[in-house]
């Protein structure tokens, strides 16, 4: 496929000047939106979520992967298309492509901001290839509201639990451009401090979410090193952790200590377009519990092959066999 800048920045952009309706509010409080067809209307879902991670959209960097803006825009097509539509789309990081350069940020900001101009709420996380001065020009007034100057630090209503955004990237926005960022998150103290304050005291359930795997996320908290183990430790309403980095789809379980019944679920999430596994993630919350369900469409490494049907078999077979897979999150940790 011809993919130019130029055309794909001015289709781009075309879409998100002819997008949806804003958000209203009919008499009984329930969220409706223009459904972009003629006489369209669609509600809300309060409790479904969809996850987007590592979109790794390549702007000019790199001509080997002008494959992932259209990955992208097709899975905010599916999105646009949902019926009701879901209340949020969250992005666990890596928006940027390697360096976090700047054009990599206005070229996936049309797209994205069709779902934000069709009502549905926009959660970002960072990466360690992201950066966060470049991705605050593409999109202004969004590091102001964070509860931890600095850092993209961030708490939404899930529906019937809430998610809470941790800024893992280490302080690397001076780094070179051609520097990948540091692949290990780091809680520094100040986010630390912030969620030691409320969070260990909450009644209602809620998820962790960053980039970076629970077990490479470290702590100023010596005593129990990454975070995931201290979330296991002193946090009971924390009821799962997810994160992107790693491209694949693996739900996974954490243990506190080997002679402890107590543990967290996690869940990493595909890639949006990159390489490994490609797709998204659908997450539905109820009374109990929240399911999440594989959007998976396709799998390849180390880039795209262009003829589609060009795929070993190993990767069909990888294909067949994770695709539909679910992931079961249940609200009491205790009686799991």
């Amino acid at each position: 496929m011809n993919f130019s800048r130029r055309g794909f920045l001015g289709a781009a952009f075309a879409s998100a000047a002819t997008g949806f309706s804003a958000c209203v509010a009919d008499k009984s409080g329930a969220a409706k939106a223009g459904a972009g067809e003629p006489g369209g209307i669609s509600t809300f879902d309060e409790n479904l979520s969809i996850i987007f991670s590592d979109a790794h959209v390549c702007g000019e960097e790199a001509r080997a992967a002008r494959f992932t803006p259209k990955r992208l825009a097709a899975f905010v097509d599916e999105v646009l298309a949902m019926r009701p539509l879901p209340k949020r789309v969250i992005h666990l990081g890596d928006l940027a492509y390697l360096h976090g350069h700047p054009a990599d940020y206005v070229v996936s900001k049309p797209l994205l901001k069709r779902l934000e101009d069709a009502g549905i709420e926009l959660v970002f996380c960072m990466g360690n290839h992201d950066r966060r001065s470049e991705f605050a020009k593409v999109w202004p007034g969004r590091l102001e509201k964070s509860p931890v100057p600095g850092k993209y630090v961030s708490v939404t209503s899930l529906g019937t639990a809430d998610l809470v955004i941790l800024d893992g990237l280490q302080g690397t926005d001076d780094r070179p451009l051609t520097d990948m960022g540091p692949g290990n998150g780091l809680l520094t103290p100040d986010q630390f401090a912030w969620f030691k304050k409320d969070f260990p005291k909450r009644k209602r359930p809620f998820f962790v979410a960053s980039h970076f795997p629970a077990e490479d996320f470290k702590t100023s908290d010596k005593k129990h090193g990454h975070l995931g183990r201290w979330l296991i430790k002193n946090a009971p309403m924390c009821v799962g952790y997810l994160y992107g980095h790693i491209h694949r789809w693996r739900p996974e379980w954490i243990h506190g200590a080997w002679n402890e019944r107590k543990s967290l679920r996690t869940l990493s999430v595909p890639s949006n377009g990159f390489w490994g596994d490609i797709g998204y993630v659908k997450m539905r919350t109820t009374a109990d519990r929240a399911v999440c369900s594989l959007e998976l469409k396709d799998f390849f490494f180390p880039s795209e092959p262009e003829d589609p049907n060009d795929r070993p078999a190993p990767w069909k077979l990888k294909i067949a066999e994770t695709r539909g897979a679910t992931c079961t999150f249940l609200y009491d940790r205790e009686g799991a």
